[in-house]
């Protein structure tokens, strides 16, 4: 009853620690830490699509920054406008929102006018609409509609009207203190249908709406003008007549003079994202072609807009997985970004040949969409240890990307990531992972094996500072940080990619790759094998939670968000919104058959917990896992294994920590666990001036 009454708030249960860092590394910590929190950067990742837009003469670049403050604990979103042609000086168009207390910002999504003189932006001065700033003095015009939310904005080629996606507003039910949510990894939220309408630039007003038999879906943009502004085209899934006959969702074409609406394509979907050409001859699209497309993946196509002449132009293979952020360059050439061997590398394809090839590369870096500039260049936004984003610019036919980055320089990191491989324990495959090696403190010889969600591929957002860990106070301390690329993670093909979910093999085999990784850096690279703890989020927290039970090869554990109890889980997603996805993933089957129903309990981390004896560190949301599957962990853990299970339990928060706050009570508290079971050696060193942080 007492640990209940702790749960009701953030829970402190970790002791003081008498191995915590000196009172200079502790200082230096908390700097780089908050620094890493609340530096600006331009929001959301690699996938999704960047948050910034040039005008059409290329000579003015728009972008959001979002900054935190660890004090007030607030985030906040910046609109900027920089002039690319005279010395990239910047200033500031608005203000665009701040949150504090667990508020998730949405992304803005800013788009410039084609004259160059406004831009939009979802939310704003408008919390569920539109805003439009005059560029030259930020005055803002604001467009909210009732009832329903503004999720997406195109301005028109004549820039007159905007193509907007409306979403009905949902109503919540209330739920009480603890209790659990479908919802856990973010997989189902969001509203269920979305529809397509004009709004008038000046009034805000509904011009035309597509009829709400017409749901869009997308992975980024749903709809996309014709060049002469006479048509819009959209995937959408139709509970109406159709005259494709295909499974959904599928590319329709908006004719605005008439009001028709016809299919263009005649493939099995799902069929997402249409890009009209910059001529308007040509509509790229991503599809399946009838395939899952979780476990398929993705294809480009290029299809005459009269829905003849199709050409595939790019399809997920042996080392590059599915295009993602299509973007026509010119009438002929489009770019696009797949994952490949832990990098994102920008493609760029010949749209009337069929030919692909690698654009630009840089190692252990992702690139985001593109958009065109001035004098053949092309802007997207890189992501990497360093820079957790940042917009870059490079010419269009070679490859010599530059920062567009005006924000002051950051600290000088005496750390630096390194791709490492090594063969699994089983023999199957060569891992391949991420090294992150802390200069000047190697005598520790300190190694934290970091495990991401997903189960994704390691990109830069597993160990830069959007991170759901951080690395700083690690690597201040003396570790070094190793992340594996286990198996079941994508980038190295198809097979790899599916060995969880063909082979039903949910835990040990990737447990096998982690342990292979630990053998190599203790053998080779000279690591203590006394030395070396282990840390995952979402997916990764479930094979920390396992490992922590089934084998003796890590002196402490930090579980995020892990699901312990597979069966249950099943059970509640079994029928329901997350049952493809996760079925997909891990292939967890019918939690109702006899033999799914027991390969679920008994690879569940919550089954063998009896034989406990690493020492873990719970961390979950109150809005997610931390009623479920986390306070199982901890009771059960605490009852009937022999090692101590700690679990905080953070406010206001569902699958992963967004509040500046709480993250560096999070970088806090794991720091200090860590350094609880492997404590600092003598002979680390202060370093002058916190590496140069101002």
């Amino acid at each position: 009853m007492i640990k209940a009454v702790h749960l009701l708030a953030l829970v402190c249960l970790v002791p003081q620690s008498t191995h915590a860092a000196k009172p200079g590394d502790q200082a230096c910590f908390e700097r780089l830490t908050a620094y890493a929190i609340e530096r600006p950067r331009i929001p959301g990742s690699w996938m999704e699509r960047p948050q910034f837009d040039v005008s059409r003469d290329g000579q003015h670049l728009i972008y959001v920054d979002r900054s935190a403050s660890v004090t007030d604990n607030s985030i906040t979103d910046r609109l900027w406008a920089v002039n690319l042609k005279d010395g990239l000086k910047r200033k500031l168009v608005s203000v665009l929102q701040t949150g504090r207390d667990g508020a998730n910002l949405r992304l803005p999504d800013p788009s410039v006018s084609p004259d160059g003189t406004r831009v939009a932006v979802l939310g704003g001065k408008a919390t569920t609409g539109i805003t439009i700033f005059n560029i030259s003095d930020g005055l803002p015009r604001t467009f909210n509609l009732e009832n329903a939310a503004i999720t997406d904005l195109h301005w028109s080629p004549d820039g007159k009207s905007l193509a907007v996606a409306i979403a009905a507003s949902q109503a919540h039910m209330p739920r009480s203190a603890f209790q659990p949510t479908l919802d856990w990894d973010g997989a189902s939220g969001g509203t269920l249908r979305q529809s397509l309408a004009i709004l008038d630039a000046s009034s805000g007003a509904i011009i035309e709406e597509v009829p709400h038999t017409f749901d869009l879906v997308s992975l980024d943009a749903a709809f996309s003008w014709s060049p002469d502004g006479t048509k819009i085209a959209f995937s959408a899934r139709s509970s109406g007549p159709d005259t494709s006959n295909l499974p959904g969702p599928n590319i329709y074409v908006w004719n605005l003079a008439t009001g028709g609406i016809e299919a263009l394509s005649d493939r099995p979907g799902p069929n997402l994202d249409p890009r009209w050409s910059p001529d308007g001859k040509r509509i790229a699209y991503l599809t399946s072609d009838g395939r899952d497309l979780l476990k398929g993946g993705l294809q480009l196509i290029v299809q005459s807009s009269s829905g003849l002449d199709q050409l595939l132009v790019s399809k997920p293979d042996e080392t590059t997985g599915s295009p993602y952020l299509p973007t026509w360059i010119d009438a002929e050439h489009l770019t696009y970004v797949a994952m490949r061997q832990m990098e994102c590398p920008v493609f760029k394809v010949n749209a009337i040949q069929g030919t692909a090839g690698i654009l630009g590369q840089q190692s252990l870096s992702c690139f985001g969409g593109s958009k065109v500039g001035a004098d053949d260049s092309l802007l997207m936004t890189r992501h990497s240890l360093e820079n957790p984003s940042e917009v870059i610019i490079t010419a269009e036919h070679v490859w010599s990307p530059r920062p567009l980055s005006v924000q002051p320089a950051g600290p000088r990191l005496p750390w630096h990531a390194e791709a490492v491989s090594w063969q699994s324990k089983d023999g199957e495959y060569v891992i391949n992972g991420v090294l992150i090696r802390a200069g000047g403190r190697q005598a520790d010889r300190a190694l934290l094996v970091s495990l991401p969600g997903g189960p994704a591929m390691v990109t830069p957002e597993s160990y830069n500072d959007d991170a759901p860990f951080l690395p700083y106070g690690l690597l201040t301390n003396g570790f070094s940080i190793l992340i594996p690329n286990t198996r079941g993670r994508g980038g190295y093909g198809r097979d790899f990619e599916a060995a969880i979910r063909d082979r039903k093999d949910y835990v040990q085999g990737p447990l096998e790759d982690i342990l292979g990784g630990v053998d190599y850096a203790t053998k080779r690279l000279g690591f203590d094998r006394s030395r070396v703890a282990l840390a995952g989020f979402s997916y990764g927290g479930i094979l920390t939670a396992y490992a922590a039970s089934n084998v003796h090869a890590f002196r402490a554990a930090i579980s995020m968000e892990g699901v312990v109890d597979f069966y249950s889980r099943a059970l509640l997603e079994y029928g329901g919104p997350n049952q493809e996805s996760a079925n997909a993933n891990m292939g967890f089957g019918n939690p109702y058959d006899i033999g799914d129903k027991e390969r679920l309990l008994s690879q569940s981390p919550l089954l063998s917990i009896d034989a406990l004896q690493t020492p873990v560190l719970l961390e979950c949301g109150e809005n997610s896992l931390g009623p479920t599957d986390c306070l199982k962990f901890f009771r059960t853990g605490n009852a009937r294994g022999s090692a101590p299970v700690e679990l905080a339990i953070y406010p206001r928060t569902a699958h992963q920590i967004l509040e500046p706050a709480l993250r560096l009570d999070s970088a806090r508290r794991q720091l200090q666990w860590l350094r609880r079971w492997i404590p600092a050696s003598s002979s680390e060193s202060d370093h002058e001036g916190c590496y140069g942080l101002q």
